[in-house]
């Protein structure tokens, strides 16, 4: 896919990519990714993010194994998340005054995470979101080594598209919206 420059035609250039090049992301092009994400805004400017940057063959074997089981799909055929040249798992702290993940702290890494996503595909990179992963997000943690009082909030696979997906598909605007109160 051809980077975007024009802001406005990014959103519509924002695809879910699931199939990648062998191209690998070059390690300047990742941190540019990762630089947008770590400028999302969060609650307060708490920034209660890190982010795993996974490139180890093994391990992303050993998630696309958990994903997969997630999924329930069987088999050993490799997935989405062990293909993808890089695999980002955005991790969130939990709150200690709830000891939990909820709508607080997710409205902190979901923006930044949406940064990166844009990010890449205004570099021609694609991304996919995925928080499935979460049925299993006990044997993900333990793979990952997240400590307590951190969770896993997504799993992003990166890398060149193995082809031009062109622009998303939606309904017209007016679809979308309700003036003043719901409406059909």
């Amino acid at each position: 896919m051809k980077p975007v420059t024009d802001v406005m035609q990014l959103f519509r250039a924002q695809r879910a990519v699931r199939a990648f090049s062998d191209r690998p992301v070059e390690e300047e092009t990742l941190r540019q990714v990762l630089q947008a994400a770590v400028h999302g805004p969060s609650g307060s400017n708490t920034q209660p993010w890190k982010f795993i940057v996974v490139r180890d063959q093994a391990v992303k074997t050993a998630l696309d194994r958990e994903y997969s089981i997630a999924h329930n799909e069987p088999g050993d055929a490799p997935g989405v998340m062990a293909k993808a040249p890089v695999l980002i798992v955005p991790c969130v702290r939990i709150p200690e005054r709830t000891g939990q993940v909820g709508f607080q702290t997710g409205a902190s890494i979901y923006p930044a995470c949406q940064n990166l996503m844009l990010a890449a595909r205004a570099l021609g990179l694609g991304t996919v979101l995925t928080t499935s992963h979460r049925i299993r997000n006990a044997e993900v943690k333990a793979i990952l080594g997240v400590p307590e009082g951190w969770d896993t909030a997504a799993m992003i696979p990166l890398g060149w598209p193995d082809r031009n997906y062109g622009p998303n598909h939606r309904p017209p605007l007016d679809e979308a919206i309700c003036l003043d109160r719901w409406s059909e």
